[in-house]
């Protein structure tokens, strides 16, 4: 503010004492030139008076003949606010950006008509006339859609700053994570993800809180490694092994290749709430920027980050239940002689029971035990309880042009469907940016969780409640036998008690932080580094006490065992880009980027078991005796080194042309292998933007292709000597040959085609994309046995394999209705994957892995045409009656003993066919289809929605129920009255048995999103609030087969995901909740 200058006041004197006396002086303070009057005096002051007014008049004019225009700009569809949409007139050159809260204020805008735009990144450009009063404020609001292609969003592709989709070759789909979780109640990262992405598919075998899923990328392509893609959260790369938590699984089925229901989720680590997008890129030819390891596919988390403007607080709330649906049901009827354990039985003496509900007849006491009272102590009124499932989420998020954060804060608390399994986690997150200048930033990204569970089923040797209840005898049940089994009451081999009182714990923690630098020299050079650890801790106890019944049912128990592993893992990031971008003349222009990255992967475990514990009441394993406990270490370090290349050439923005190369080295290589290098071509063609474009009905349209190759490491100690030690003599220790390894030893190495087309048509009303891939994955890793004469036992890792894998995928996103007060979207989905075994090298073959077959293939041992009863037959049941049949000995793939069998053969006796191994179909699903319908009432107000998902093609194993037939809970197996069951039963054809389609459709979401009205909303003293409930996996809608000759299918997902069966988790839980959010 100019303050006046009282020296430059115009003196009294100057008014004479007559125009003093007898006036009127007013007394004011005038700016004017530094000048200023202090009193109204007509002879001199009033020249300057008139020069004081003429000044002001025109000030005074402007002031009201401008106004000001006020707004929100909001998304159309979630009705939630847009920050940094640009608002602008545009023949005025007046502008601004959109806050967080989505408003913006335009000053200064002259009276009368205007047209005022909003653009921003992924949506539709918009346009409003408003009209400007003098000195009023006008407002205008916009709710704008999303652009059905989004050509111009940056996606994370490895290179400095993004690419825009329009230039990439490759198909990169993009989940945005903040849309669904503020429409769905999202619990993991799981959830997030399952049927969003064509091509991606979890494998849900466990229905226990604190475990998790397996995860594929267009199919398995690797016999040994594994097909987990690799996992980056805002640049840095974090640990995406199978490895964490307690093993609770078979130890024959573990390994670090395949999730098989036991293990935590280290994905599942990470709070959606704070999840921005997650960019999935699949495949080699879009992965090659990435490497080695990355054939399998990579997925990109991008998390949310500050935006200018005050601090926006958003609360959310979660309460809810996680269920097993329908356990009777599932479960299903069990047959059993009343009179003896196996056949034979007179029909009369069978009877239908039901081992879940016989458990709840025990823990209500219906059913009492030996002594009269309750059979075993339980806390709930039934086995499975509704578990609750509570979640609170605190972030705030601001800043200036400077400075920007997003901070968060979320506890969740969940109880599964047994009273002791429970996952308690505490999730932070810190986000800081700062612009340093107009050509320097800096990005921090930081977060921590911390936790701890217990889980279901808690021994990796002897399984849990479901297989008990599946693997059981009638016979046994006390309503039935009082005296057969007092201990058992009818369960295979334990009491629910029994299986409650083991404890599996996992104790866990991970900090992922990383630092991003940007640097920009005007708009022709970029170039950005990143550095980033993830490192997680865990502590991980499996506890058996000793047993106070006198009658222990775990061997471990007898005396006590406890199981402790402390593993310790760090992934240590840095990445460097560059890119220069040149301008040959108009419409053509290149953009030359090179980068390296560098990483260091480590493992370390410290293991011991002790047995024999002090007394009942131990749970340390300091407890057990010193001279019993075991002690193991376990380290395991390597790294990986790469370079690229990148050449991209732009023709008038609608043509792009790229081509890369990488240079890759790792660790596990052996020392005679020479680093690899990994090349790709794409292109990309925005064909409806060209001059020549005159389809109306077709909007627009890219096509794209790119050609790639990337990699698959080898086990970390593949190339070196390996020894075991042993125990010695008199205290000492021994080395022992475990495996010479092989120094020639290198990567499985992915090429792919993929070729494809994005859409829209009608004007964005109805859009999507279509992408045919194929896959040639050479040097495959398998394990050839080694020559005596070597001196070391065992197999070796070769590479001499090859599996190919071809597929598709397509989505299609429209809006069918589009009303102020009803809408209808509707988004459709579907892939199909396959793939074959092309060669073998040297390795002989198996039965599930031969040239011609699928991998993993299901096996059939004989392949049985027609049975029928035969007095004269061979095979006979336990009644004394004969059968026999036809079989098919197959049809050989190829001449040599490698090559798989297929059916179309000659059919023959049985006896004769017997060891066929004949091709039933993949033991992996070959086509899923994801329908999402969304209906939107009330002007947006109110969304309903739902997501189903089918998946079909796949010949699965069901490891569990097939014990159902062993031990004789089905009518069957008790009775032998179905010669096609009784020579399966005899002949290893598993269709009698386990084997099954399992195709199906599922209801995975449903629910509603109500958006409080506003009255309310001010009552609260909020922005605005919405309330939300919505189910997971409530409803089976239909199956292809639900039983095997009478043995209930649990589920037809409730297997792992190379085939094996679930032998010791029980079903995936279904689950409700409500949300509440508030924002202010």
């Amino acid at each position: 503010m100019i303050r006046p200058d009282p020296s430059r006041a115009i003196p009294e004197a100057h008014c004479s004492s007559s125009d003093r006396a007898g006036r009127e002086c007013a007394i004011f303070v005038l700016l004017l030139g530094g000048a200023v009057c202090r009193q109204r005096c007509r002879p001199q002051c009033q020249p300057i008076w008139l020069v004081v007014v003429a000044a002001l008049i025109p000030a005074v004019a402007g002031a009201q003949e401008t106004g000001t225009v006020i707004g929100r700009v909001t998304d159309a569809q979630t009705l939630q606010p847009l920050a940094s949409a640009q608002v602008s007139i545009g023949e005025l050159g007046i502008g601004a950006l959109t806050q967080q809260d989505g408003r913006f204020v335009l000053i200064n805008v002259p009276a009368g008509s205007h047209s005022v735009a909003i653009q921003r990144i992924g949506y539709r450009p918009a346009t409003q006339a408003v009209t400007v009063a003098a000195g009023q404020s006008s407002t205008v609001d916009f709710a704008i859609t999303e652009e059905a292609l989004a050509l111009d969003e940056i996606i994370v592709t490895g290179t400095p700053g993004g690419t825009q989709r329009r230039a990439i070759g490759n198909t990169v789909t993009r989940v945005p994570a903040a849309e669904i979780t503020e429409q769905v109640a999202i619990s993991s990262m799981q959830d997030l993800l399952t049927a969003r992405t064509p091509g991606l598919g979890f494998a849900r075998v466990s229905g226990s809180v604190g475990t998790g899923s397996g995860l594929q990328i267009r199919g398995t392509g690797s016999f040994s490694l594994g097909s987990q893609p690799l996992i980056y959260v805002d640049g840095v790369r974090i640990d995406n092994s199978n490895r964490a938590g307690p093993a609770t699984n078979s130890p024959f089925q573990m390994n670090d290749t395949e999730n098989r229901g036991g293990e935590a989720s280290i994905l599942d680590d990470f709070n959606p709430e704070d999840i921005e997008s997650i960019e999935v890129i699949k495949g080699p030819a879009a992965a090659t920027l990435y490497g080695t390891e990355a054939s399998a596919g990579v997925i990109q988390i991008i998390t949310k980050r500050g935006e200018e403007g005050a601090p926006q607080f958003n609360l959310s709330v979660q309460q809810g239940a996680n269920f097993i649906r329908d356990p009777a049901g599932r479960l299903g009827d069990q047959f059993a002689c009343r009179t003896r354990t196996s056949p034979p039985c007179e029909e009369s003496e069978v009877f239908r029971y039901n081992m879940y509900e016989e458990a709840n007849k025990y823990i209500s006491g219906e059913t009492p035990g030996p002594d009269g009272g309750v059979y075993f102590p339980w806390p709930t009124d039934r086995l499975f309880q509704y578990g609750h499932a509570q979640r609170y989420n605190l972030d705030v998020r601001g800043g200036s042009s400077a400075v920007r954060y997003f901070l968060s804060a979320g506890i969740q608390d969940d109880e599964g469907a047994v009273w002791y399994n429970w996952d308690k986690t505490n999730r932070f997150r810190a986000n800081v940016s700062a612009v340093l200048n107009d050509d320097l930033s800096v990005d921090v990204s930081t977060g921590y969780i911390q936790g701890e569970a217990r889980l279901a089923d808690p021994s990796y040797r002897e399984g849990g409640h479901w297989q008990d209840m599946l693997w059981n005898n009638g016979y046994y049940l006390l309503s039935n036998n009082p005296t057969a089994d007092q201990r058992r009451g009818g369960f295979q081999e334990r009491l629910p008690s029994d299986v409650a009182n083991i404890e599996a714990l996992r104790d866990y923690s991970r900090f992922t932080g990383s630092a991003t630098i940007n640097h920009n020299l005007g708009e022709w050079f970029t170039q950005r580094a990143v550095v980033g650890i993830d490192k997680g801790w865990e502590i991980n106890n499996v506890i058996y006490p000793i047993d106070t019944t006198g009658q222990p049912v775990y061997p471990q128990t007898a005396a006590g065992e406890h199981d402790y592993g402390k593993p310790v893992t760090s992934n240590t990031s840095f990445d460097y880009a560059a890119s220069v971008r040149y301008s040959f003349r108009p419409g053509l222009q290149t953009t030359t980027s090179v980068g390296a990255q560098y990483y260091v992967e480590s493992f370390e475990e410290v293991d011991m078991q002790g047995f024999g514990y002090a007394s009942a009441l131990s749970r340390s394993i300091d407890q057990t005796v010193i001279e019993r406990l075991s002690l193991s270490h376990e380290y395991i370090e390597n790294k990986s080194l790469g370079v690229y290349f990148q050449e991209e050439v732009s023709f008038g923005d609608r043509l792009f042309l790229t081509g890369a190369v990488r240079f890759d080295d790792n660790s596990a290589f052996g020392t005679d292998f020479d680093a690899l290098i990994y090349p790709k071509v794409s292109a990309a063609w925005v064909i409806s933007e060209e001059g020549f474009w005159r389809n109306n009905l077709v909007n627009q349209l890219r096509l794209r292709a790119a050609l790639g190759q990337a990699g698959r490491q080898p086990d970390i100690f593949a190339g070196a000597y390996v020894y075991s030690v042993l125990p010695g003599p008199g205290g000492t220790t021994a080395l022992w040959p475990d495996s010479p390894g092989n120094t020639e030893v290198g990567p499985e190495t992915s090429t792919e085609l993929e070729a494809g087309f994005d859409y829209a048509l009608f004007n964005d009303r109805v859009s999507g994309e279509f992408t045919y891939f194929y896959q040639k994955n050479e040097d495959a890793l398998l394990g050839l046995e080694i020559a005596p004469s070597v001196g070391f036992p065992g197999s070796v890792e070769q590479n001499v394999g090859r599996i190919d894998n071809w597929g598709w995928e397509a989505t299609l996103s429209s809006t069918v209705v589009n009303r102020p007060n009803f809408g209808l979207d509707l988004q459709l989905s579907g892939d199909h994957t396959m793939n074959e075994i092309k060669e073998l090298g040297a390795y002989p073959g198996s039965s599930s892995l031969r040239i011609g077959y699928p991998y993993p293939a299901q096996i059939l041992g004989t392949y049985i045409v027609d049975a029928d009863w035969d007095p004269d037959g061979v095979i006979r049941t336990a009644y004394g009656q004969g059968v026999s049949g036809l079989c098919d000995p197959g049809v050989p793939l190829g001449p040599t003993e490698q090559h798989g069998v297929v059916p179309g053969g000659e059919p023959v006796d049985c006896l004769e066919a017997q060891g066929s191994n004949l091709l039933l179909g993949p033991n992996f699903f070959t086509y899923t289809w994801s329908v999402a319908p969304t209906v939107r009432l009330f002007g947006n107000s109110l969304q309903l929605f739902a997501l189903a998902e089918g998946k079909y093609g796949r010949e699965a194993y069901a490891g569990v129920e097939q014990w159902g037939h062993e031990y004789n809970t089905t009518r069957a197996s008790i009775l032998e009255d179905d010669p096609f069951w009784v020579l399966g039963d005899r002949l290893s054809d598993m269709r009698s048995k386990a084997v099954y389609d399992a195709d199906f459709w599922k209801l995975r979401e449903i629910g509603g999103r109500f958006n409080l009205p506003q009255s309310i909303v001010n009552r609260m003293g909020a922005d605005r609030a919405s309330l939300a409930v919505s189910a997971r996996n409530l409803q089976m809608l239909w199956r292809a087969q639900s039983e095997v000759f009478g043995r209930q299918i649990a589920d037809p997902e409730f297997e792992g995901p190379t085939g094996f069966g679930n032998y010791y988790q029980q079903p995936p839980l279904s689950s409700f909740t409500a949300t509440l959010r508030v924002t202010f």
